[in-house]
């Protein structure tokens, strides 16, 4: 396999994980998405057709296999190799944290990502005992609020839901969207955003006490 100009083991690695979507896949498969339409739907910039392609390369230079999961349907999982890739994926997104990486821009604002995001957060283990719904309410800034998004978080699983899921929630988040895309890319530490306002709880105190425990925060939470 033909792995750059020089014999380098840094110019071979740019040529295995160098595009701009490989590593990306590889966060999505190390957050727990291991089917096609999971990992196509953390990716909202990537096609499906283009996507199709670089698991096909990603297979094919050992970075992935693809089989049945548990349920029989078609999953992909990390090889060894890929697995080993884990630290650079996060390295990278530290290193963008402290050295390359401004406020999101108004296109970069979308309520459904940030909550598909925030779902592949969750601690299982951390989650109530019963089923919680929790809507999120965003608003920008002093516009008008947009549409609601609702959490739904059973014990060992959450989903995402665009409409309604009933009966009434049990917990109700309110935040400026762009205030709670910083908490989930780290660069805003959750009880910042509650102490200044910018993200709101209200419903079942002891809910809304252990919602920030039940997610696996990039950056620490403590300021």
């Amino acid at each position: 396999m033909e792995q750059g100009i020089e014999y380098c083991p840094v110019s071979a690695g740019v040529h295995a994980v160098g595009d701009r979507w490989t590593l990306l896949i590889l966060r999505e498969l190390l957050m727990g998405s291991h089917r096609f339409n999971d990992i196509h739907r953390g990716l909202p910039g990537l096609n499906r057709t283009l996507l199709a392609g670089r698991l096909r390369r990603m297979r094919a230079i050992g970075l992935l296999e693809h089989g049945p999961d548990r349920a029989g349907r078609p999953a992909y999982r990390l090889t060894a190799a890929g697995a080993a890739l884990e630290p650079l994926v996060w390295q990278l997104g530290d290193w963008a944290r402290q050295w390359y990486f401004g406020e999101p821009a108004a296109e970069q604002l979308d309520p459904g990502w940030l909550l598909w995001r925030l779902r592949q957060f969750v601690r299982p283990e951390a989650l109530p005992q019963r089923r919680v719904v929790a809507e999120f309410r965003f608003q920008d800034g002093p516009e008008q609020p947009r549409e609601p998004v609702w959490l739904v978080l059973t014990p060992g699983e959450a989903s995402v839901c665009r409409v309604a899921p009933g009966p009434e929630a049990d917990l109700w988040v309110t935040a400026e969207l762009r205030a709670l895309h910083r908490v989930v890319a780290g660069t805003l530490a959750f009880p910042a955003a509650v102490r200044d306002g910018s993200v709101r709880l209200a419903g079942d105190p002891a809910l809304a006490d252990g919602f920030p425990g039940w997610f696996a925060w990039r950056t620490p939470q403590a300021s």
